[in-house]
């Protein structure tokens, strides 16, 4: 799945969904609480350009908003994914 700036997490199973794209498609080792800047690949250069940091930065500030409202545990659907 492609994220983008027309993207939005509005529900849970977005969140789990958005998880599993880190994770699985970007191969990411990630952590809900890191700005998407601070990753680098094993090559030294950035991971993200600077307009995908801008957009999963802001997805992440909505799976935070979502599972607020919600009452889930953004860090229980994370250990879900990535475990």
């Amino acid at each position: 799945m492609l994220y983008d700036s027309n993207s939005h997490i509005e529900n849970a199973e977005e969140v789990e969904k958005f998880f599993r794209h880190l994770s699985s498609e970007r191969n990411l080792s990630f952590h809900p609480d890191d700005m998407f800047e601070s990753y680098v690949s094993c090559e030294g250069g950035k991971t993200f350009s600077l307009e995908e940091c801008a957009v999963y930065n802001r997805l992440m500030d909505e799976c935070f908003a979502v599972c607020e409202k919600e009452s889930k545990d953004i860090y229980g659907i994370w250990l879900d994914v990535v475990l």
